[in-house]
């Protein structure tokens, strides 16, 4: 493991995560580390979903999309108020 550039907080968001690190029993860099290893993994998780999602969407523009649909009223309770 590398060292780490200091990062400024403030005393109060430090004073926070040193009480956390101090109740799970680690250090406050432990405690960080893996918090910031905890948030790297689920937005990584969360770009791999919107990737797999993108590369099946469709290229038809929204116009294409609302020409095949219905032309009727709004069902009751989904009236737009102008």
């Amino acid at each position: 493991m590398s060292a780490a550039n200091n990062i400024a907080v403030s005393e109060e968001l430090y004073r926070d995560v040193s009480q956390r690190a101090d109740r799970t029993g680690v250090s406050t860099e432990q405690w960080v580390s893996s918090v910031l290893s905890e948030r790297v993994r689920l937005e990584r998780q969360t770009d791999d979903f919107f990737d797999r999602r993108a590369m099946g969407a469709s290229s038809r523009t929204l116009g294409e999309l609302l020409d095949k649909a219905p032309n009727r009223p709004p069902d009751p309770g989904d009236e737009f108020e102008a």
